[in-house]
């Protein structure tokens, strides 16, 4: 039988997650795009209290498969390493993180932290940023987790204007716009992009993902726009097809550019870590 700690929450906690739940829900914004960085992260973490019940082991199965999940109201990762938890939680890429060291860096977790509906305060709409940032005190709680942000000078990317404009459109103001979203699909080798409503903003934050470093939005581009951007994987050569590289793509399906650069990145340094106290 597993032991857990039940954190209890007593209703100034739960007007305080009521009212987090209502700054986040107020953002008509698809999850997928609600890729904020960690200041905002650190910040709804502050004023939001922990989850009510949370389970941390040690994964130590040879299984290679991993994931996480959020969903009703529940955080569950499975065979996930800490780096990775730490790179969803405060929303950070891998290259921006530094300091995690120690035994605690190689192994693999199993984590299940549950928010706990309370019997006398209706229970709040809690969406995926506000349980995200949940995991931060989680994590400062189970594994002693101490970490400030830094400023660094790094390798960046500038989205700007190609020659000959974009090859998109921009929606008129009084065309009718729901929420904004985007979806990185992949089969085989071939990948898509597929934004709706989105800002160059948007797009620039996609696209970090997908070449792991952050993108800056140069093009001084204002305004909404459906873009759909594909492009192949390396591994297209192999199997006889035709390498399309996102960079490649960018510049002849958008009519923009990734240009290289230098820029301030906000790095996640962590000051200390350590293995997870007991359930």
């Amino acid at each position: 039988m597993t032991n857990r700690r039940v954190y209890r929450l007593d209703c100034r906690d739960w007007l305080l997650l009521l009212a987090a739940a209502a700054y986040v829900s107020a953002v008509p914004v698809n999850a997928q795009l609600e890729h904020k960085g960690p200041h905002e992260a650190m910040a709804l973490a502050d004023s939001t209290p922990p989850y009510d019940v949370v389970s941390v082991k040690q994964n130590k199965s040879a299984d290679q498969s991993a994931n996480m999940t959020i969903r009703d109201n529940v955080f569950t990762a499975t065979n996930m390493s800490l780096s990775s938890i730490i790179e969803f939680a405060y929303d950070v890429r891998s290259d921006q993180i530094a300091g995690l060291t120690g035994p605690v860096s190689s192994t693999r977790f199993d984590i299940e932290a549950k928010v706990v509906p309370p019997r006398d305060v209706p229970m709040p709409k809690l969406t995926e940023s506000l349980l995200q940032a949940m995991i931060i005190p989680l994590l400062a709680d189970r594994f002693n987790l101490k970490a400030h942000l830094q400023s660094k000078t790094m390798p960046v990317y500038d989205l700007v204007v190609d020659h000959g404009g974009p090859k998109f459109k921009f929606k008129e103001d009084d065309d009718e716009q729901d929420n904004s979203s985007i979806n990185v699909n992949t089969s085989n080798t071939d990948n898509t992009l597929s934004a709706k409503d989105a800002t160059m903003s948007d797009i620039a934050a996609a696209l970090s993902e997908e070449v792991h470093r952050q993108v800056i939005d140069k093009t001084g581009l204002k305004g909404d726009a459906d873009i759909t951007l594909k492009w192949t994987s390396d591994e297209a050569a192999d199997q006889g097809g035709t390498v399309v590289s996102i960079f490649t793509a960018v510049e002849e399906q958008l009519g923009l550019k990734l240009q290289a650069a230098k820029g301030p990145v906000d790095t996640l340094v962590i000051d200390h870590a350590e293995m997870p106290s007991a359930n």
